[in-house]
């Protein structure tokens, strides 16, 4: 008991930054993280990503490398989102790494969130969409249909959601155009077939052409949000972020010349994913801490009730330590869940593909909401060139 309240104690005491899992850093690993990202030249509006990752060691590692990479697609850095996402990827991939951490976060006073981060479903789905659509960047087809193909296979869902696994619509929009360059229709059209019923889109979405030569990717909004709910925060829940945008359109001169519903809602993906192997092993830890904390409970009124009969005090003491007993069990088990989350993933994803003639195009980009009024405006001026089969924009709203 002694131990345990001088390590309580020190663990209170801890101040300065805290890691995703809620664990401190210490001074010498923030200061060489920063270090290491300054000697790798990281742009100064990606290093807290960097710095992070590197700090924070392979319990986090997948996450940090998830959210920089995305950052660095954003921004343009191409070879650096390669790099990142591929280091996720294989954290991701190496399903046998990290086990004993996922075992102890199994225990009764182990955290979810101690073990290593792989992602939800959804969020390993999302990576591989990304990294689909660098290989679509290279002209790399056939790695980017392989890639939109392994999206569907992470999507899996529990034994209540069998319905909802290997659909998202925007893993084979994308695969029905690289399949198209390629020259492959007969795959683009399986593709589209198979993605015709999925709910994850989320209105029209127009098939992809084989003469589109500029693929505008919008994405919109922020991303599911991750809380915990139940008694003990034994229930991870999502929380929609309202978006005003419903549908995009890109104007070239004034003129409209394609319009889109989302092709993807990652709110959707997250939510129809049904119950995860590890909600079983929390809903036991939560019935375990509750049923502890009650003979607390009882075990501590009865040690009060015998110190008023029991002269020789054996029965209140032997009472009253096991009290401390069960109350020490309930303070120590842990059924929160892991709220770690992929934070900078869009709410939606939308593609917007043009057959452009070569030299610069001078393009508005418009997100509009539910009555159609516009809501979100960028223009766009990208130069077409002749001999590139594939221009790849990102725009975000």
């Amino acid at each position: 008991m002694a131990a345990a309240v001088v390590l309580l104690a020190s663990g209170c005491a801890t101040t300065g930054p805290l890691s995703a899992s809620g664990k401190p850093i210490s001074k010498e690993k923030l200061e060489a993280a920063r270090r290491r990202v300054e000697q790798e030249q990281i742009p100064e509006n990606l290093r807290p990503y960097f710095v992070a990752m590197y700090a924070e060691g392979r319990e986090n590692q997948a996450l940090h490398a998830m959210r920089g990479g995305l950052a660095a697609l954003r921004t343009g850095n191409l070879d650096l989102a390669e790099k990142t996402l591929d280091l996720a990827v294989q954290d991701v991939e190496a399903l046998q790494e990290g086990t004993k951490a996922a075992q102890r976060a199994q225990s009764k006073f182990g955290k979810e969130q101690e073990k290593w981060f792989k992602g939800e479903s959804y969020e390993r789905s999302a990576l591989f969409m990304y990294r689909g659509l660098i290989y679509l960047i290279r002209h790399d087809y056939g790695n980017a249909a392989a890639c939109f193909k392994r999206a569907q296979l992470y999507d899996i869902t529990g034994d209540d959601a069998p319905g909802f696994a290997g659909d998202w619509y925007s893993a084979e929009w994308a695969l029905a155009l690289a399949s198209l360059k390629r020259g492959s229709p007969e795959e683009a059209d399986a593709a589209l077939k198979r993605g015709a019923g999925f709910s994850s889109r989320q209105g029209p979405v127009p098939p992809p052409e084989p003469a589109c030569n500029v693929l505008i990717v919008v994405e919109n909004g922020v991303g599911p949000v991750k809380y915990r709910a139940g008694e003990y925060g034994e229930l991870m829940r999502y929380r929609e972020v309202p978006t005003l945008v419903k549908t995009v359109q890109v104007l070239e001169q004034g003129k409209v010349v394609d319009t889109s519903a989302p092709a993807e809602s990652l709110y959707v993906q997250a939510t129809t994913r049904g119950k995860r192997q590890v909600d079983s092993i929390l809903a036991g830890k939560a019935k375990f801490k509750q049923g502890t904390g009650a003979a607390a409970v009882g075990l501590g009124l009865g040690a009060a009730i015998a110190s008023q009969h029991d002269s020789k005090g054996i029965a209140t003491g032997v009472l009253a330590g096991l009290a401390l007993l069960a109350a020490g069990l309930s303070a120590a088990t842990t059924p929160q869940a892991d709220i770690r989350a992929w934070d900078n993933l869009p709410d939606s994803i939308y593609f917007l593909c043009l057959s452009l003639p070569p030299g610069e195009a001078a393009l508005i980009i418009e997100g509009c909401n539910a009555a159609g009024s516009v809501v979100k405006s960028q223009e766009l001026k990208p130069v077409i060139y002749k001999d590139n089969p594939l221009a790849v924009i990102f725009v975000r709203f």
